[in-house]
């Protein structure tokens, strides 16, 4: 049986097989709504057979291109329809359940920005007993998302109720602007730039001038890719580049500001990042823990997954080692590495178990 998992996000889409064969493509939903069948038509898996199943899941509905989520999610569900034609269309909802497609459409709400708890439902069973958290850092946000007995336990289910119990933050490695993660940096006196003397504080510019990406990449987090031109000014993921973009943040152009300048600033952006993430973690550990006060467990598991596992690793050390009972690394658990498209498997792995008496016939009434 051939079952195609989708994640349809706003600036990403990622597709996987339930043996883990996965792709991420980007594709702007919100500048051109209308290609986005012509880019599922696109994806490599099952080019050459149809899947029998396709699960989905998506995030993509709250993009401005859609005046209202109901809006975003009927017009990615018949997308979807409308290139798998052949295929039997199942859609996550975050009730825990697959629907068909008309159901789907009439229930935006449980439908749209379900990708977390499809990859919660799937990754759980990496902790399979007592309480976990699982932390899910991709281009665009982390989901910090409790579990109990291999099972996701929210406090929140829609995007509001998410932010605010910080389940879901909108801090990625990627695409987030410098200006939402910090207002002012820290300016180190160099004989080579110009600038005050002395260390001061700067403001940043409200501009996307730069991205975490360009941060991470000079720290060394982020391999440069001069064929990436997915940046804030559209110029290449390179080390000359990103200081040029950081430089901006501050008014100033990569000849203003020393490269240790720029360094500097780019640690102390990442750091701020890496603190936002643990202070709430930290927090839904504590909420996971009361769920099962009574049981005098203290030791949690951690389930890591995305295309930043590797900050979610620095996050668990900030809040402390000895504070879980083991963590879980989705990219270390599978032969191939499944953990940059985790919600697409996990939808595509759901759907293998819970789909597959769909495709029977049904014997006729009488």
């Amino acid at each position: 049986m051939r079952v195609l998992g989708l994640d349809i996000g706003g600036a990403n889409i990622k597709a996987s097989t339930a043996d883990g064969e996965s792709v991420s493509i980007s594709f702007a939903i919100w500048q051109n709504r209308d290609g986005l069948r012509g880019i599922l038509k696109q994806l490599p898996l099952y080019r050459d057979a149809a899947p029998d199943i396709v699960a989905l899941t998506m995030t993509a509905e709250l993009a401005d291109c859609f005046q209202t989520k109901a809006e975003g999610v009927q017009f990615i569900i018949e997308a979807v329809q409308a290139v798998f034609a052949g295929s039997l269309i199942r859609v996550w909802l975050t009730s825990g359940e697959f629907a068909e497609v008309a159901d789907a459409i009439e229930l935006p709400q449980l439908a749209g920005a379900s990708n977390w708890h499809a990859l919660a439902t799937w990754a759980g069973r990496a902790a399979p007993s007592g309480p976990a958290v699982l932390i899910d850092i991709g281009s665009t946000t982390t989901d910090i998302i409790p579990l109990l007995d291999g099972l996701p336990v929210p406090e929140g289910r829609t995007d509001l109720e998410r932010l605010a119990s910080a389940e879901l933050l909108y801090t990625g490695v990627g695409r987030t602007p410098v200006c939402a993660i910090v207002q002012t940096v820290p300016l180190v006196p160099d004989e080579e730039s110009a600038g005050p003397v002395g260390v001061c504080r700067i403001p940043v510019a409200a501009e996307l001038f730069a991205t975490a990406l360009d941060v991470h990449l000079l720290n060394g987090d982020v391999m440069a890719d001069a064929g990436n031109c997915e940046t804030a000014d559209g110029r290449p993921l390179t080390r000359e580049a990103a200081m040029n973009r950081l430089a901006h943040m501050l008014c100033c152009d990569a000849t203003e500001l020393s490269e240790t300048q720029l360094v500097k600033i780019a640690e102390h952006i990442a750091e701020q990042q890496l603190q936002q993430i643990t202070v709430a973690v930290k927090n839904r550990c504590q909420y996971v823990r009361k769920l099962v006060a009574d049981s005098g467990v203290t030791k949690i598991h951690a389930v890591i997954s995305g295309s930043g596992a590797w900050l979610a690793e620095r996050v668990i050390q900030e809040v402390g080692e000895s504070s879980f009972a083991a963590v879980h690394n989705l990219s270390e658990m599978f032969v191939r590495n499944v953990s940059r498209s985790a919600p697409a498997f996990a939808v595509a792995r759901l759907a293998a178990e819970r789909c597959q008496d769909d495709l029977l016939p049904t014997e006729p009434l009488y």
